[in-house]
């Protein structure tokens, strides 16, 4: 043996005698394109049923592995609701086998709709992320939503950010690559379509997503939602999707700088008022997502085009 292996051997196994850790040699970090983030099987299967994934990413903190495909497009399902989106996607963007700084992230999934606008199963990216609960407002005895003066500015205030505004120029390229793109249908939900004055067939749209973890329906929260994106967003958003994750991840990815990286794709399953001739209660009894797969499986479609003219770069 050369003098220089002897001093290696040495130097090893007085290391070893003295307890000090030996230096471990780890394999490069795994540099995801885009994550897909889904909130419950619903939305997650659609895209486990309809791709090729070739290698799973057991992130600490996720309730099932994130799955990717070998163009390192990957999908995670975090759970519903905005603390468990914060928390698991600041799991995956703080994995030390992850390097997400030039990921593409987008939360798509189902989402609340307007009355008089989309038809079930359209799909909204938003261009404007907007708190529902964490808005400085109380609730009056009349069920009324009150704001007391001074009104701080709302978006990316670094105490209390109530809105998020996507970043301009990534939505503008997705709107494109998906404005026109045909969506799926079902007869099953055309007449209710009709029945809430909707329009015939699903579309591609743009519009403030609302976050908030509390399920509501009825015209008098429409109300608030919308009073809540026109203050919030100084006038320059239209409420048009209510959902539970979306200021949850951005708010996380903004705690990284990571905020403009991110897209929210959302499909209309239900509408926010209940259809005529149906009481609130019937609906919280019933629940009302009544396009619920048609919904996902749209959501799919608009996010995987996204990701093909984006990220793959396929025409």
């Amino acid at each position: 043996m050369s003098n220089t292996g002897k001093n290696r051997v040495r130097r090893a196994l007085l290391a070893a005698a003295l307890g000090a850790p030996q230096l471990a040699y780890a394999a490069p970090p795994y540099h995801p394109r885009a994550i897909v983030l889904t909130a419950f099987p619903l939305e997650f299967r659609v895209w486990q049923a309809t791709g090729r994934y070739t290698h799973t990413v057991r992130v600490p903190g996720l309730p099932r592995p994130m799955i990717c495909n070998t163009r390192r497009v990957c999908v995670a399902i975090t759970g519903e609701g905005e603390i468990n989106a914060a928390v698991r996607t600041t799991a995956i963007v703080r994995d030390p086998r992850l390097d997400c700084r030039a990921t593409l992230f987008i939360r798509s999934g189902i989402a609340g709709g307007v009355q008089s606008r989309a038809a079930l199963g359209s799909v909204y990216l938003a261009n404007w992320i907007v708190s529902w609960g964490f808005g400085h407002h109380y609730l009056t005895r009349s069920g009324h939503m009150a704001w007391a003066p001074p009104r701080p500015p709302y978006a990316h205030n670094p105490w209390d950010t109530l809105a998020y505004r996507v970043a301009p120029g990534l939505l503008s390229a997705a709107y494109a690559a998906t404005r026109a793109m045909p969506l799926s249908d079902s007869a099953a939900v055309l007449p209710l379509d009709a029945v809430l004055s909707l329009h015939k067939h699903p579309r591609v749209y743009e519009g403030a997503n609302v976050s908030g973890d509390d399920f509501w329906i009825g015209r008098q929260n429409q109300r608030i939602a919308r009073h809540i994106v026109a203050l919030y967003t100084h006038g320059t958003a239209r409420y048009a999707t209510t959902a539970m994750e979306d200021l949850g991840d951005i708010a996380a990815l903004a705690a990284f700088g990571l905020q403009h990286h991110y897209l929210s794709v959302r499909a209309v399953s239900d509408i926010d008022v209940p259809p005529p001739a149906t009481s609130v209660g019937a609906i919280i009894a019933k629940g009302d997502e009544y396009a619920g797969a048609l919904a996902a499986g749209n959501a799919y479609l608009v996010t995987r085009r996204i990701i093909a003219h984006l990220v793959l770069h396929k025409p």
